[in-house]
Parts: C-alpha cells; structure tokens; sequence
C-alpha cells in the first residue's frame, strides 16, 4: 500500500469511527452527513490526490510550528546576541514558510470542498 492509499484508509477509518460514534447516539442525519462526506472524499482519483496534498501540507506545518517552538526556546537560552539575532532570522523565515504553506492548505481545502 503507497502511502496515499494509507492516509486514504487512515481518514476513512476516523470516519468510520465517528459513524459508529453517531449510530451509538442514534443521530440519523448525522449519520448521513458521515455517510455523504465519505462519498464524496471516496469518488475520484482526483479528490483523494487533493486530500492527500492537504495531509502532506499540514504536516509540513505542523514540522514549522514544531521548528518555531524549538527556535524560540534557543532564543531565550542564548546569551549571545549574534546566535538570538540568527535565530530571530531563521525564525523570521520559518514565519513567512507557515503563511505560504497556511495559503496552500487554504487553496487545498477550497478544492476539495467544491
């Protein structure tokens, strides 16, 4: 299994969770709206490549965010100004690397979405 098809399985596993999740509270219209969701996310090649991206693309940001914590830290260890005004630059970058990824995922998600 390549790793699209497991991210696919992985997703429709958390829906199937949640379905089951609504049978047990006996929310038919819930229920559906699972049903209908996973229809959609599950009819196209083309469909499950976009959802695909947009994991890949979260864990990207996710790996940023991480990358921020590790850097701000460091900064309020460093003594050094030369090393915080370094970091402050990586930092500064990783920033701007976030708001492009957070507009990819933006664009991702309007795609899937229609």
């Amino acid at each position: 299994m390549n790793r699209i098809q497991t991210m696919i399985s992985e997703r429709n596993d958390d829906y199937l969770d949640l379905l089951n999740y609504a049978i047990q509270l006996n929310d038919g219209q819930w229920q559906e709206e699972i049903l209908e969701s996973m229809r959609k996310l599950n009819a196209s090649e083309e469909t499950q490549q976009e959802w695909a991206t947009t994991e890949n693309l979260w864990r990207q940001f996710d790996k940023i965010n991480s990358r921020l914590t590790e850097i701000y830290y460091s900064i309020r260890a460093s003594k050094d100004d030369a090393d915080k005004q370094r970091l402050l630059e990586q930092m500064w970058e990783l920033k701007m690397q976030r708001i492009d990824v957070s507009r990819q995922i933006k664009s991702e998600t309007s795609n899937i979405e229609c």
